[in-house]
C-alpha cells in the first residue's frame, strides 16, 4: 500500500513540475492537472464513453520497437518489436519472413515494399490493439532527430493515404522526453537500436546543428555479448557421457541472445579505474576482450556467484545447462561506454562530452544540468548512473571542462530530489534554508527511460501544445514537414 501511495505521489510531483513549465509554453493548465489515467483508459474511455475529439492515437516508431497508445495515459498500450515475422503485399510483389526492426533488411527496400510493411504493421496495432478506427483519431508522431526521410514520407502516406487518418503531428522526441522530468532544457542522450544520439536541448528547442552521433547502441551490444558468450561462456549437458562444450551460433541463436541481453545483463558499479581506460581503449571492442582486461573484470565482480547457470536446449546435444560467467553480464556494456576503437566507433561517454564541447558556450552549465537517458538500452539496471559517473570523470580528467564536472546531473534526478526536499519541510519553514544535498524519498523511476519520448507527446498532446501538423487533404503524397528542410 505505501509503494502505491509513493509512487502516485512521484507521479503527481512531476506532473506539477510539467505543468509550471508547459504554462510558458502556453498550453492548457487544466489539461495536465487531471491525473493520468493507467495504461488503456483511453481505450476504456472510448468504449464507454464515447472518443474525445482532442484524444489523438500517439505512436513512437523507433528502429526496432514501436510503441502506442492514446494521449492522456501515463504508459503506451502496445510496446513490441517493429516488423518480426511479417507479409507483406504491395500493389506489384509479395514478401514474407523476419525482419529484426526498421533497418533489418538485407538491402534496402523499395517505396512500394516499405509502405506495404508499415501498412501490415500499423493496421495490426489499430486491429488487435488499439481497436479502433484508423479514421476516428488524429495521430500524434514521437520524432527521432535522425529518422530517415523516406520513412517519414512513408508513415505519412500509409496513415494519410491507406488509413485515412485525419491528421498527423510530429513532436520532436528529445523535447518530449524533458517535458516528463519537467524541463525545458538538457541534454537528450538516445541510446537505441542502431545508434546513439546525443541532442542538446534549450529552452524546448532542439540545437539540431550541435549533435553528435556514434553508432554504438543496441545491436552493438547485441553482437558483443553474443562474441563474449561464444569465446568464454560453457555448455554442460544433461547427459553424463557428454563433456562440456564450447558454445557455438547453433546453441545461441538469436532469440537466446536477445532474452539474455533483456533480462540478465546490467551495468557494473566499479567503473574502469583511470589505469585501465587506456588499456581497455585498445584490448576492448566488439565482441573482443584481451587477456588482462578480463582477468581485471574477473577480479572487480560483484556478483555473489561467479557463475549464472541457465538450462537451455540445443539441437546436436539435448537439454544442457549453459554456464555464463558472471562478469559477462556485468561488463558486456563496457564496450558500449568506452568505444570499439578497432572500428573508429566512438562510445557514450566521449559522444556525450563530444556534445557538451561543442554546445554554446553559455547554455553548457544549464545542460549539463539536467542529462536525460532514453531509448531502449537505457532499460538496462545501472546504466545510466554508470554513464553519470564515467562522463564526470572524464570531465574532471581536463581542467578545461572540470568546472562543469560538479553540476553535471540525471534530470528525473535532480527533478524528484528537488521536489523532496519541498515536500518534506514543515508548513511556514522558508525554503532557503534546505539544500540540495539533503536526500529525498523519491527515486525518479517513476518512468521507464525507453518511454518517455511517448509519455512526453501524451503530455503534450493533453496540454494542447502543437507540432509540426500535416492534414489529409493537404497532403501531396511526398512533402513532409522536416527540420531538415531549413538547412540550405
Amino acid at each position: 500500500m505505501s509503494d502505491s501511495f509513493s509512487s502516485t505521489r512521484q507521479e503527481s510531483t512531476i506532473l506539477e513540475s510539467a505543468t509550471g513549465r508547459l504554462s510558458m509554453l502556453g498550453g492548457s493548465r487544466s489539461a495536465l492537472q487531471r491525473p493520468l489515467s493507467t495504461a488503456g483508459s483511453g481505450l476504456g474511455s472510448s468504449l464507454l464513453y464515447g472518443a474525445s475529439a482532442e484524444e489523438k492515437v500517439v505512436l513512437d516508431i523507433g528502429s526496432f520497437t514501436l510503441r502506442a497508445g492514446f494521449s492522456g495515459d501515463s504508459a503506451p498500450l502496445h510496446t513490441g518489436e517493429l516488423f518480426g515475422d511479417f507479409k507483406a503485399v504491395g500493389p506489384s510483389s509479395r514478401r514474407k519472413g523476419q525482419i529484426r526492426g526498421l533497418f533489418g533488411l538485407s538491402e534496402a527496400p523499395d517505396e512500394e515494399m516499405l509502405d506495404a510493411l508499415l501498412l501490415e504493421q500499423l493496421r495490426e496495432v489499430y486491429r488487435c490493439q488499439l481497436l479502433l478506427d484508423p479514421k476516428s483519431r488524429k495521430v500524434a508522431i514521437a520524432e527521432g532527430a535522425l529518422l530517415p526521410i523516406q520513412i517519414k514520407r512513408a508513415l505519412a502516406r500509409v496513415l494519410l493515404g491507406n488509413l485515412r487518418v485525419p491528421q498527423l503531428s510530429f513532436y520532436p522526441s528529445s523535447v518530449a522526453g524533458l517535458m516528463t522530468c519537467g524541463a525545458t532544457s538538457g541534454l537528450v542522450i538516445d541510446c537505441g537500436h542502431r545508434s546513439t544520439t546525443v541532442i542538446p536541448v534549450y529552452d524546448c528547442r532542439p540545437l539540431t546543428a550541435y549533435m553528435t552521433y556514434t553508432t554504438m547502441g543496441g545491436n552493438a551490444l547485441f553482437e558483443n555479448l553474443c562474441g563474449l558468450l561464444k569465446k568464454f561462456a560453457r555448455f554442460q549437458p544433461f547427459d553424463k557421457s557428454l563433456s562440456e562444450q564450447l558454445v557455438d551460433s547453433q546453441m545461441l541463436d538469436e532469440q537466446l541472445c536477445y532474452h539474455l541481453l533483456n533480462n540478465l545483463l546490467y551495468a557494473s558499479p566499479v567503473p574502469l579505474p583511470a589505469a585501465k581506460l587506456a588499456e581497455a581503449s585498445k584490448g576492448l571492442s566488439v565482441g573482443e576482450a584481451s587477456q588482462d582486461i578480463v582477468e581485471w573484470f574477473e577480479s572487480s565482480v560483484t556478483a555473489s556467484s561467479p557463475v549464472t547457470r541457465l538450462t537451455i536446449e540445443t539441437p546436436q546435444y539435448g537439454h544442457g545447462t549453459l554456464l555464463i560467467p558472471s562478469w559477462v553480464r556485468e561488463r558486456a556494456v563496457e564496450v558500449l561506454l568506452t568505444g570499439d576503437v578497432s572500428q573508429e566507433h566512438l562510445g557514450l561517454v566521449d559522444t556525450v562530452a563530444q556534445c557538451i564541447q561543442r554546445a554554446p558556450v553559455d547554455t553548457r552549465r544549464e545542460l549539463v544540468k539536467q542529462i536525460l537517458m532514453v531509448g531502449g538500452v537505457a532499460d538496462m539496471p545501472n546504466i545510466r548512473m554508470r554513464m553519470l559517473q564515467d562522463l564526470i570523470a572524464y570531465l574532471q580528467r581536463d581542467s578545461r571542462w572540470a568546472a562543469l564536472a560538479n553540476d553535471v546531473a540525471l534530470a528525473e534526478e535532480r527533478v524528484t530530489k528537488d521536489s523532496g526536499n519541498k515536500s518534506a519541510m514543515a508548513p511556514g519553514e522558508d525554503q532557503s534554508n534546505q539544500h540540495g544535498s539533503q536526500s529525498s524519498p523519491a527515486n525518479g523511476s517513476v518512468f521507464r527511460p525507453s518511454e518517455r519520448p511517448w509519455i512526453g507527446v501524451s503530455l503534450a498532446v493533453a496540454a494542447k501544445i502543437g507540432g509540426l501538423d500535416l492534414r489529409r487533404d493537404g497532403f501531396d503524397g511526398y512533402n513532409v514537414p522536416d527540420w531538415t528542410s531549413i538547412i540550405s
